[in-house]
């Protein structure tokens, strides 16, 4: 009887001391769920950077203009006549008798001294029916289209101005340099030096590019991803 009452009070003893011994785990903090929504678009940054300049349409005085302080791409808020720019830095045939009577509209133009090839899929123009000398470094926004490259010979007038061997010509090393993260609009448009490149857009529409040394993208329903 002594034996079993102290067997009992053994057991009884043994299970206190086990059970000071066993740490039963507690959940920690539950972790917060994360979301990835991904990085702001261009035209969701471009809606967000300060204005150095308030909308304005271009005029026949100075056109709105900048260059990127790294002075790879140069930008113009100008004026197109039956597909003829006014651009400022080259020559062209916006003021022919010809185009007299067509529309004018605004538009913005950017030329690179650095740039990609145009992605087979956005080469629009078959240059004069020979297929051959559509290059990159240029970019037009109209309010109903965008395009990255064009037909030409040469190089483009930012190219001939700041690139390798350029020498800036009197026209280019005027244009007042627009620094990272801020913007300029005119006529609708606004651009912003983003990414050592620049991105311009309607904001209305969504319409628009980004352009940079090594690569670009365009903007917009029914554009792609980022090429380069």
């Amino acid at each position: 009887m002594v034996r079993a009452v102290l067997a009992a009070l053994g057991c009884a003893a043994s299970a206190v001391a086990l059970a000071g011994c066993i740490t039963v785990p507690s959940a920690g903090p539950a972790h917060p769920a994360t979301t990835s929504a991904g990085p702001p678009s261009y035209v969701d940054r471009l809606k967000a950077a300060p204005v150095d300049q308030p909308t304005g349409a271009p005029s026949a005085g100075t056109l709105p203009q900048f260059v990127t302080d790294s002075r790879n791409v140069a930008c113009v808020f100008t004026t197109s006549r039956a597909g003829n720019l006014d651009q400022p830095w080259e020559p062209n045939n916006y003021d022919d008798g010809a185009n007299a009577k067509a529309p004018t509209i605004p538009v913005v133009n950017c030329e690179l001294a650095s740039y990609p090839d145009p992605a087979p899929a956005d080469v629009t123009d078959k240059c004069a029916g020979t297929f051959i000398g559509y290059l990159g470094g240029t970019a037009l926004l109209t309010p109903d289209r965008v395009t990255y490259g064009g037909c030409r010979a040469g190089v483009t007038a930012a190219e001939a101005s700041f690139g390798p061997d350029g020498t800036p010509s009197e026209a280019m090393s005027t244009v007042p340099v627009l620094g990272q993260g801020r913007a300029m609009e005119a006529d609708g448009y606004r651009c912003a030096a983003l990414d050592d490149g620049v991105a311009c857009a309607n904001l209305a529409t969504g319409l628009g590019f980004f352009v940079a040394s090594g690569s670009y993208e365009l903007l917009g329903p029914g554009h792609r991803a980022p090429a380069g």
